[in-house]
């Protein structure tokens, strides 16, 4: 069969015009043109080709792409298997601070700083998958130019020395620069271990903690401060026990260790580091909180050895405690953690008001001694309590004489009064009695002021003046004269001067509950007519068991209705409650358990023995979450 032309379609030029002059090209290029169908290759092929081509169109068109690709499909990129993309990023994104570094200023385009800006952008982005992570922090190089760049944000923000005239134009963009580079430090600084005191990128970011107003920043800066107090393990080998059998390489790991003098980043960090990152405490900022909190506990638990004890983890962690705390300084950050520590242990928990708590249930109790006669004798001051009133001038001297050594009485008390035989009656004192004892009690002031007086002791109040005085010393008492029964019927009746409504006490009391008694309001009659009568029918020392019982399971029962039912895995607990937890316990056990001292203690029970015993009281359940340790309570009470 002989061989016959095919024909072939071409698309006439005439045509082709005048299908795009009716607007309907295309259906019928689509199936025509040659290469029609073809999508092309894949964006990321595209984007390396563009890369490599040259043409600085293509290379921006590249470089926005990927930094879009970074925050919409970042698992597109992967730098172990494309490892050209990775080095392209981090060339354009150094390129304008290289100049900077080489005094060139003055050549950097707007151009050159946003491509800058989008390659740092793509880098940060792809920085939280872990296999980028893991692949950009084995690059030494980018970890060097890291630290440049930083140290060109920090210079230019924090310094505050002359700015290059060519670089103020580009102050907004370092500003977004420095966000993103510590973001991208962040996840990367947890591969950067073992650093050294004087590591560069470690006092940049301690420099800059100290300056930045920004809570962004602050806050990522002691993530990454965190991270570089990371060691690696082989540090830790002197913590194996003795028994243990090791091989002779890590003997030798050992002995190369502990042969080195101790140079961690970790000493590098001072107490105004420490106070600046304590005080975030004090602001109610839950991001800022639990930053710190890490931060605390990575730096009190680093099994890095001090430069002073370099064979011991254990004295070097106390060490750092101590110093943390100020211990033997100032204490403002030991006050200021055992302050805060115990509020954010229960910040933001559903707990019950311990002033909504309902109250124990009256108790009816009994005379437990006979010894409630009036004395016959009067109590004399202490000699430290002397010391304090002979001082005084009068009459706040008589008048605290007289609170301190007299009690007022009452009609309520005269059930509890056990009569005797005595001369003496209850709730009434003579004129005469009350001032031999005043004269008694300060007669060195009197013998002394006819010799050679002496300027700290005041003259005693006239006998007339003293008398009128018990009234404004005792509102509720009251001068009176009374007529005594004559023995026969032609004896004239005797009168008696007497003050009404105080008796001499039992024991001297300080100036502070004298003045309370003396000045509170008088009990109503009826008020204590239960415990009146209870008194005269039960016998003395008797307690009713089964209904005190009865009120404490009451009690009980309205505590444990009402309590939180807190767990440890439950959503309601965050790591600001168990971080907290943790350094509280462990500065309790490490410093007031260890501490012959009493200043600390009482420190720590200054600022939570009026607040914390009635919450735990009020919310058992944070004991049963372990959110508060019983053994706390013995510094509180």
């Amino acid at each position: 069969m002989d061989p016959t032309p095919v024909p072939v379609s071409v698309v006439s030029t005439r045509k082709t015009l005048a299908i795009l002059a009716n607007g309907n090209v295309g259906g019928y290029l689509q199936h025509n043109l040659i290469g029609s169908g073809h999508q092309g290759p894949e964006m990321m092929t595209r984007i390396i080709m563009s890369l490599k081509s040259g043409i600085q169109e293509e290379i921006e068109w590249a470089l926005t792409s990927l930094s879009q690709i970074s925050c919409t499909s970042p698992n597109l990129v992967n730098f172990e298997k494309t490892p050209y993309l990775a080095h392209e990023l981090i060339s354009y994104f150094i390129k304008p601070f290289q100049m900077i570094l080489e005094k060139k200023d003055q050549l950097i385009t707007q151009e050159e700083m946003l491509l800058s800006l989008d390659s740092l952008l793509s880098l940060r982005n792809l920085a939280q998958d872990l296999v980028n992570q893991q692949y950009l922090s084995q690059l030494k190089t980018l970890k060097k130019h890291l630290i440049e760049v930083l140290k060109i944000f920090v210079h230019w923000f924090y310094v505050g020395d002359v700015r290059s005239h060519y670089l103020t134009r580009f102050h907004n963009q370092f500003r977004e620069g420095l966000n993103y580079l510590i973001d991208l430090l962040e996840p990367l600084s947890c591969y950067y271990i073992d650093n050294t005191k004087n590591d560069p990128l470690f006092n940049q970011l301690l420099f800059a903690s100290l300056h930045t107003k920004d809570k962004y920043l602050l806050i990522n800066i002691m993530r990454i401060i965190s991270h570089l107090l990371f060691i690696k393990e082989t540090a830790a080998i002197a913590k194996t026990s003795e028994g243990e059998n090791n091989n002779e390489k890590q003997e030798e790991e050992l002995e190369e260790e502990l042969s080195k003098t101790p140079n961690n980043c970790i000493d590098a960090i001072e107490e105004v580091h420490l106070e600046n990152f304590v005080f975030f405490l004090l602001i109610a900022d839950n991001d800022l909180s639990i930053a710190t909190l890490e931060f605390l506990k990575q730096y009190l638990s680093s099994e890095a050895f001090h430069p002073l004890y370099p064979t011991s983890i254990k004295d070097s962690q106390t060490y750092r405690l101590k110093k943390l705390l100020q211990i033997k300084s100032s204490k403002a950050i030991y006050q200021t953690l055992i302050k805060e520590l115990p509020i954010l242990i229960i910040s933001n928990l559903s707990l019950n008001d311990p002033s909504k708590i309902p109250d124990m249930p009256p108790l009816t109790l009994t005379k437990r001694s006979q010894y409630i006669n009036v004395p016959t004798v009067l109590p004399l001051l202490s000699k430290q309590l002397y010391d304090i009133i002979v001082k005084f001038p009068e009459p706040l001297r008589a008048t605290t004489w007289l609170r301190c050594c007299y009690e007022p009485f009452s009609k309520a008390n005269e059930a509890n009064v056990i009569s005797d035989s005595s001369d003496v009656i209850p709730g009434e004192v003579t004129q005469i009695s009350l001032w031999k004892a005043y004269e008694k009690q300060f007669e060195e002031v009197w013998q002394t002021s006819k010799t050679q007086p002496n300027p700290e002791w005041p003259p005693l109040l006239p006998a007339v003046d003293f008398i009128k005085n018990v009234n404004s010393a005792f509102p509720n008492s009251e001068a009176m004269v009374v007529n005594l029964n004559p023995e026969s019927l032609e004896q004239t009746p005797k009168k008696k001067f007497i003050i009404k409504g105080i008796q001499p006490r039992q024991f001297v009391v300080n100036i502070d509950i004298g003045n309370y008694e003396a000045l509170r309001q008088k009990p109503t009659p009826n008020s204590d007519s239960a415990l009146n009568a209870d008194s005269k029918i039960l016998p003395i020392g008797h307690i009713d068991f089964d209904k005190f019982q009865h009120n404490l399971n009451n009690l009980s029962e309205a505590l444990l209705s009402h309590s939180s039912l807190l767990k440890k895995d439950l959503k309601e607990i965050t790591p600001i409650n168990l971080i907290s937890h943790d350094l509280l316990d462990y500065i309790i056990s490490e410093v007031l358990d260890n501490n012959e001292s009493d200043e600390l203690q009482d420190l720590f029970r200054l600022y939570n023995s009026h607040w914390l015993p009635d919450l735990i009281y009020s919310n058992p359940s944070l004991l049963e979450a372990g959110l508060v340790n019983s053994k706390w309570l013995k510094y509180l009470l």
